[in-house]
């Protein structure tokens, strides 16, 4: 195998990490909301604090925490506080994220 396609590999083994890695946090994280206050309302804050939180449970700290974290809030549907919404149902859009299928 050439340098090249070693490097190759190498990337897309770290882009398969991380995916895998933000997809776990994404689970966790709609799993929290279906179960604890789910009938409340689902805020920004809430939304990029549960992800770092969880983030940091799964991975600790570090380079690979980090970059969970960012795909996880690139991957998370955003919350528009113009459009009310309860933690259970963004459980659900988180589920249907993580099922592959569109929103």
């Amino acid at each position: 195998m050439s340098a090249q396609q070693q490097a190759e590999e190498g990337l897309r083994r770290a882009v398969a990490q991380t995916r895998g890695d933000a997809h776990a946090i994404l689970e966790a994280v709609a799993d929290r909301y279906r179960k604890v206050r789910h009938a409340g309302p689902m805020t920004r804050g809430s939304r990029e604090a549960r992800i770092c939180t969880v983030s940091t449970e799964l991975f600790g700290y570090g380079p690979r925490a980090e970059a969970a974290e960012r795909e996880a809030l690139r991957l998370a549907p955003p919350v528009d506080p113009k459009l009310p919404l309860t933690r259970g149902e963004y459980a659900v859009k988180l589920h249907t994220v993580l099922s592959g299928r569109s929103l």
